[in-house]
């Protein structure tokens, strides 16, 4: 297969696939095509994109391939789609920033940490398959344990869960706002705790807004997870994989 060819070949797997595709399910139909050729056809496409002057990009998301448009573009891409979209509330992200970081985590735990009890919004998290189970705790009850899924780090536009933030640049950034706020006069609704105040008991029981579709959202940081130790009770719990983890490698 020559270069033009794979590069068109690539072009139309990536424009029809509405998921990320994998390098190791891209090398299963691409026969005979190596990784660094892959990666040569990415790179070669994206310049030629760029060039001339299209709106879309090849991102890197959820350890795969996908066709975004560019961040320019996403207020008019927000307000084509602003209906039929669904958008988190306060109290979902907060949920799922908890998941994120701490994961695995039982919703006990995510509980203690809101200060409301989060059955609602894990369950509607679930049901967006933003957070998955992944397995249960050795803990008193075996309470059920979540974590994140491969279509939370689409969501995000996230390589892999190193790509979040640490604890040390979430506190800069908070300390940074709130001191922005206080030379406004004005409270600053970030401080305390980096994942928010507990919620409304009407938050809680609306998880989901509506608003435009995601946007390319930048991959390039070397941040990592937390590196908290997992809760007591769960290290030695039996953890799932998740079924899309393996997929085409």
């Amino acid at each position: 297969m020559s270069r033009e060819e794979l590069r068109s070949v690539l072009e139309a797997l990536l424009m029809t696939a509405d998921t990320p595709a994998t390098p190791g399910k891209l090398l299963a139909l691409l026969e005979g095509v190596t990784g660094k050729q892959l990666r040569q056809a990415v790179d070669e496409l994206n310049e030629a994109y760029r060039e001339g002057g299209h709106a879309m990009t090849i991102a890197e998301v959820a350890g795969g391939y996908q066709v975004v448009t560019r961040r320019e573009y996403g207020s008019w891409v927000r307000t084509f789609h602003e209906r039929g979209q669904a958008r988190l509330s306060q109290a979902a992200l907060e949920t799922l920033a908890i998941i994120a970081f701490k994961q695995p985590v039982t919703r006990i735990e995510v509980d203690k940490v809101r200060g409301v009890d989060s059955a609602g919004v894990v369950r509607t998290l679930l049901e967006l398959d933003l957070v998955r189970i992944v397995g249960r705790s050795e803990g008193v009850g075996r309470p059920m344990v979540f974590g994140t899924t491969r279509q939370f780090m689409s969501h995000f536009g996230l390589k892999s869960l190193a790509d979040l933030p640490k604890p040390r640049e979430l506190e800069e950034l908070l300390a940074d706002v709130e001191g922005k706020a206080s030379e406004n006069g004005q409270p600053s609704e970030t401080a305390g705790d980096p994942v928010g105040q507990a919620p409304s008991a009407a938050d809680t029981e609306s998880d989901v807004q509506q608003t435009g579709m995601p946007q390319e959202s930048p991959v390039d940081t070397n941040s990592e997870p937390s590196t908290e130790p997992a809760a007591a009770g769960v290290d030695e719990m039996t953890v799932e994989p998740d079924e899309n983890d393996n997929d085409g490698e």
